[in-house]
């Protein structure tokens, strides 16, 4: 197993570990670096998907891009305007996309009306868009244009990379990672205490899923034990289009106004879950949900966050609120950070679904990182 190094989180916080393109060949080599491409979107293209494109002509890449922010050019664009960039004549090129070109009028012009301008003889995708206003139309309009087409090539890495777009057009609501930090007596510590089960470097690196995500979720014990501000701290450029939501359960608006959570941070607002009246926090959002599991009803609460354009959530803490969301079903991954040593406290009762396996791990000092999957 490798060792966890800022690329390998990041691949891991998106769906990866992607296919490695150096030890490929032909389609499959460029879908990979497609792939590859679209990685810069995740996180930030919510709730389109972040498509990844390279065009390819004689075994030469000519341009490539992805699709970053709903309302900016697609990945095809993107890529198409790089070629051009370079002065590269797209002729007679295949585009490698990830998932299938849309065909319709939207908030852009169809990526497929741009790819035929361009002269591009060949478009090969990983996966189809479940879209319905899409769903194979794409493929069918550039084969009505003489365009050769292929689909499929890395059909599984791409489906696995657009899974969370898939779940939000079919569902209405976003894909839902839980990570948690356990002892390898399977306990987060003494309720109440703030507990360290990794090395600060390693939980510097778990903010890979932070950066991967659109919206943040904890419960109140989180910020009663351990006052966090919530932020999204990756390492790199943050564009100024993005948003990441801290949100807070607490039902009956226990929690005091001078919890640090509750301070203005710049492209990062705070949202507070309740289920009842509760003076309001300045500069903090009210979300007024129903009563559920653990005082607020947390289907609810995701169909409010894909309401504002969400994709991606991130619920981080505590026990209680994990159990909660895996009770009701609501969890599509689990990152769990496994300490080789225990913690002490009561083991947290996790209905893990029985068809989720382990889908990758990488060790780190003193622990594993492993994602469950289905």
């Amino acid at each position: 197993m490798p060792e966890l190094t800022a690329a390998l989180a990041w691949e891991l916080a998106t769906g990866g570990p992607g296919p490695d393109a150096a030890s490929l060949s032909g389609d499959e080599r460029f879908m990979a670096l497609a792939l590859r491409e679209g990685l810069q979107g995740v996180g930030l293209s919510s709730p389109n998907p972040p498509v990844g494109c390279v065009l390819v002509r004689d075994g030469r890449v000519l341009g490539q891009g992805a699709h970053t922010r709903a309302g900016d050019p697609h990945g095809e664009i993107m890529a198409l305007r790089d070629a051009e960039g370079h002065g590269e004549d797209t002729h007679g090129a295949t585009a490698y996309i990830t998932l299938e070109p849309c065909c319709h009028h939207g908030r852009t012009p169809p990526c497929t009306e741009a790819l035929l301008r361009a002269g591009v003889s060949r478009v090969v995708i990983g996966v189809r868009d479940p879209n319905p206003r899409v769903d194979g139309g794409g493929l069918a309009i550039l084969r009505a244009h003489g365009c050769q087409v292929a689909e499929g090539v890395l059909g599984e890495a791409c489906a696995r990379f657009h899974a969370p777009f898939f779940k939000l057009i079919q569902t209405g609501l976003p894909w839902v990672s839980l990570k948690l930090a356990l002892g390898s007596d399977g306990s987060i510590g003494e309720p109440g205490q703030r507990t360290e089960v990794t090395l600060a470097a390693i939980q510097s690196l778990a903010h890979a899923l932070r950066r991967a995500s659109e919206a943040i979720i904890v419960g109140r014990g989180t910020i009663e034990a351990d006052d966090p501000q919530l932020t999204d701290r990756w390492s790199g450029p943050v564009p100024a289009h993005r948003t990441f939501w801290r949100v807070v359960l607490d039902s009956q608006g226990r929690l005091p106004t001078t919890c640090r959570v509750w301070q203005a941070v710049e492209g990062q607002p705070a949202v507070r879950a309740i289920a009842a009246d509760a003076a309001p926090i300045r500069e903090v959002e009210d979300l007024r949900l129903p009563p559920g599991p653990g005082g607020c009803s947390l289907r609810h609460l995701l169909h409010e966050l894909a309401a504002k354009g969400v994709g991606r959530v991130l619920v981080e803490g505590g026990g209680r609120v994990a159990e909660a969301f895996l009770q009701e079903d609501l969890v599509d991954e689990f990152h769990c950070f496994l300490s080789d040593r225990p913690m002490g406290g009561k083991p947290l009762a996790l209905k893990v679904p029985p068809a989720w396996r382990l889908h990758a791990e990488a060790p780190f000092v003193g622990g594993h990182w492993q994602v469950f999957r289905a």
